[in-house]
């Protein structure tokens, strides 16, 4: 091979590098310009799997708004506390779902160059979770303090409307470091006469407050002091009323056995309502905790198509709690399930209603005979006596 050829040869190599180089830039310049973080197929799952989640909770959980909203005698103290966690879920459906699918799903921040927007997406994000969060645990102390100290005076309205105040402003403060610290950039440049604007928008920590430090500091807050508070409480409520149905029936033998197997079966719902909200809680929101707590300590890169992958899935299952929480305070909830079988038209089950009605006035009238103080409160009837089988305790909890 003379020189002429090997400087052809070469210079058909360089020209084949070049349009290779072009040709990835092309690519690349594509992409951003699609605004694409994200890839088929996981683009098009991604947006699948969050929409039936979404769809699924904001369903949920408008039922149980509207059926405090269209009847009065709903709007117990105790029932404000399963709106409100209602009304924070559907934030999360619609509000905090949504965005963090398009942070996900895109490169940069499609929604201009606007630095308060911007803040207001990650507040309004963090701010929804803390108040989800924190609903439950006032759901948790509440039943607690309704099943263990039932003598004491009721909750009312106004105490509830202020226990809501200082849930949002909590988890309002709770957020404040997110506003504080998110900023927006913009970076311009052109590519064959293209002007291409890109806005990034980042939280932006001092050097004396690391991101991980506010890791640390959500991972105690939202996930492991609620997991103690709302397990201790239901651990509590759980031996009570164990022992008020075996105490039940030892001083009132005469009863049926028909009644005992009623009693049985509440008591059995009673245990799986209040492990299974524990575990719930657990299992869903741990692994976004785990996520973010490694990731910001180990200084993780989340702009890497494989993590924001890993970052979603983490993510649905925590917001996934959204669709959990209607079934768990309001399906599962006599008067609440009542309320959605008129909004719905569905036929209600006449016989276990017939059932449970008969044994609750059973219960009224044997501890009438009792001769013991009876302790009425407005929004249910809690008779409550230590002689009796602990089923009072227990409707409760499926019925406010």
């Amino acid at each position: 091979m003379d020189v002429e050829e090997m400087n052809a040869t070469e210079m058909n190599r360089m020209s084949e590098n070049m349009n290779r180089t072009i040709s990835k830039f092309g690519d690349l310049l594509e992409r951003y310009l699609r605004n694409r973080g994200v890839d088929q197929p996981a683009y098009g799952i991604l947006i699948a799997l969050y929409t039936v989640i979404i769809v699924v909770g904001a369903m949920g959980n408008a039922l149980v708004i509207l059926s405090v909203v269209r009847k009065p005698a709903m709007r117990t103290p105790r029932n404000m506390f399963i709106v409100n966690l209602a009304i924070s879920d559907m934030l999360l459906c619609t509000f905090t779902m949504p965005l963090t699918l398009m942070e996900i799903l895109t490169v940069y921040f499609p929604l201009g160059n606007s630095e308060l927007l911007c803040k207001l997406v990650g507040t309004m994000q963090a701010t929804s979770t803390f108040v989800s969060t924190i609903s439950i645990v006032a759901i948790a102390l509440d039943r607690y303090q309704v099943i263990i100290y039932p003598t004491r005076e009721n909750l009312q309205l106004v105490g509830a409307a202020i226990i809501l105040c200082v849930i949002w402003t909590l988890a309002v403060l709770l957020s404040l470091p997110l506003f504080i610290y998110k900023k927006i950039t913009s970076h311009h440049f052109n590519f064959n006469d293209t002007n291409v604007v890109m806005n990034y928008c980042y939280e932006n920590w001092p050097p004396y407050l690391d991101r991980y430090v506010y890791s640390i500091f959500s991972f105690i807050f939202q996930y492991s002091l609620p997991i103690i508070i709302v397990s201790a409480a239901y651990i509590r409520i759980l031996y009570k009323l164990r022992h008020r149905f075996a105490a039940g029936f030892v001083a009132h033998d005469d009863y049926k056995n028909s009644r005992q197997q009623v009693r049985s079966r509440r008591l059995q719902r009673t245990n799986m309502l209040l492990v299974s909200i524990s575990v719930i809680f657990f299992t869903s929101w741990m692994p976004l905790n785990l996520f973010n707590l490694i990731a910001d300590t180990l200084d993780i890169d989340f702009t890497t198509q494989s993590m924001k992958i890993v970052y979603a899935v983490c993510h649905m299952m925590g917001m996934s709690s959204a669709c959990w929480n209607p079934v768990l305070y309001g399906w599962l909830n006599d008067n609440f399930w009542k309320e959605f079988q008129d909004i719905m038209c569905i036929k209600s089950n006449s016989s276990n209603t017939r059932a449970r009605d008969l044994d609750d006035k059973r219960g009224s009238s044997n501890r009438k005979t009792t001769g013991k103080e009876q302790y009425r409160r407005p929004d249910l009837v809690a008779d409550f006596n230590p002689g009796t089988t602990g089923s009072t305790e227990m409707s409760l909890l499926t019925k406010c």
